[in-house]
């Protein structure tokens, strides 16, 4: 298990990523009880506990803290972030990154240029950079609130490729106003490599990124 901390758009992001196979239990529970390690360690408030107001609704403190979180697992990878006065989101892909050989997944996650760009790379490259594009465009829409109903090939993104030799490939994104402020964790050898921050305009379609 790796745990760090980014700070995106001036608000401190605590994350942990790992395994679940280590620690011998479901990445669902092992994803709770990492949540409210996270908490309960920083004494960022009193814990009580995480609960989900409606059905399809993204889960959140009970209590009502001004405090997210956000959790996700790909396999036994589990990625999770807290954050304290901001919108969080996380996400994770663990490789092999097969699953984005697929073209009909390929129009449905890109803009045209990213689709474009896509196409343009040999297949193993072409992996490393669509799950890093899908995972900040997850982690993004995460922490919005939309989930997976944004259409992503609205949502461009200019975030750099996973990196070679990465067995996993996440990203952390936090909602400052309009924008959605990314960085990408990329877990290579058993060290994890931080991406460059980059802000995105989320509230507006085909969006341009700068670092």
């Amino acid at each position: 298990m790796i745990e760090g901390e980014s700070v995106l758009a001036g608000r401190r992001v605590y994350w942990r990523l790992g395994s679940a196979s280590d620690a011998g239990v479901t990445p669902s529970r092992l994803a709770r009880a990492w949540v409210e390690d996270i908490v309960r360690r920083r004494r960022l408030f009193a814990w009580r506990g995480i609960e989900r107001v409606d059905t399809g609704t993204k889960p959140r403190f009970a209590g009502d803290p001004d405090a997210d979180f956000s959790v996700s697992h790909s396999g036994a990878a589990v990625l999770v972030a807290v954050a304290e006065g901001a919108r969080v989101g996380a996400d994770i892909e663990r490789a092999p990154f097969t699953a984005f050989d697929s073209r009909a997944l390929r129009r449905r996650m890109c803009t045209p240029e990213e689709l474009r760009g896509a196409s343009n790379l040999p297949p193993d490259e072409r992996q490393l950079f669509l799950a890093s594009l899908w995972t900040a465009k997850e982690a993004v829409v995460k922490a919005s609130g939309e989930g997976l109903a944004r259409d992503f090939r609205s949502l461009g993104t200019a975030v750099p490729s996973a990196p070679n030799g990465c067995s996993a490939m996440g990203h952390l994104a936090v909602i400052d106003g309009g924008d959605a402020v990314v960085t990408g964790l990329a877990l290579v050898g058993g060290a994890v490599i931080r991406t460059d921050i980059h802000t995105e305009r989320v509230l507006r379609s085909h969006a341009h990124l700068t670092v």
